[in-house]
């Protein structure tokens, strides 16, 4: 999985709702970090906004030429394997939930979602700033708030965060029930 920090979403012809990404920069394999990626067809990935209208955004399916891994081209404006846009996902953390347009079960299994997460956050931004030789402050805090220092507490932190976490090949991937 590769996210996007540019990108334009082209508006399909036939379809209101539907959106194509149109990547503005290389894609690199996180796995092997080769650039030799080559298009190998895409998939319509379904996403629901704060209003609750369904969009569908169309990604590219992309395989390393190099380590024969199959990756999906997200926009930062989607979290892997989460059915809400990341600006509502954030909305919910921030404790404004009640802009968006969903059920409180759902408000509730995206704090729980984020609490079991959050830990494995903190430790790949703390090991992706030592990899780079930033040293950040965040003892004693909220791990939430750790986790804002390393990104900025400015709206889109979500979308920075999974991006950070993502490219560098540490999102987790599978979940099962058992596991939860």
């Amino acid at each position: 999985m590769i996210i996007l920090s540019k990108y334009k979403l082209v508006p399909d012809e036939g379809n209101g709702n539907k959106r194509r990404v149109k990547s503005e920069g290389k894609s690199i394999c996180p796995i092997c970090l080769s650039e030799a990626l080559k298009v190998i067809g895409s998939r319509n990935r379904r996403a629901i906004n704060s209003k609750g209208e369904n969009l569908i955004i169309v990604i590219r399916r992309l395989k390393c030429r190099s380590c024969k891994k199959i990756h999906h081209e997200l926009p930062d404006i989607l979290v892997p394997y989460k059915r809400y846009l990341s600006k509502c996902i954030e909305a919910i953390l921030d404790g404004q939930g009640d802009r968006i347009c969903c059920e409180n079960s759902s408000i509730y299994r995206t704090r729980q979602w984020f609490k079991g997460m959050q830990a494995h956050i903190k430790g790949c931004l703390t090991s992706t700033a030592a990899r780079m030789n930033a040293k950040i402050e965040s003892g004693g805090e909220p791990i939430l708030k750790a986790i804002k220092a390393y990104v900025g507490e400015e709206p889109g932190w979500l979308a920075r965060v999974v991006r950070i976490v993502t490219n560098t090949n540490n999102w987790v991937h599978t979940r099962y029930a058992f596991m939860a």
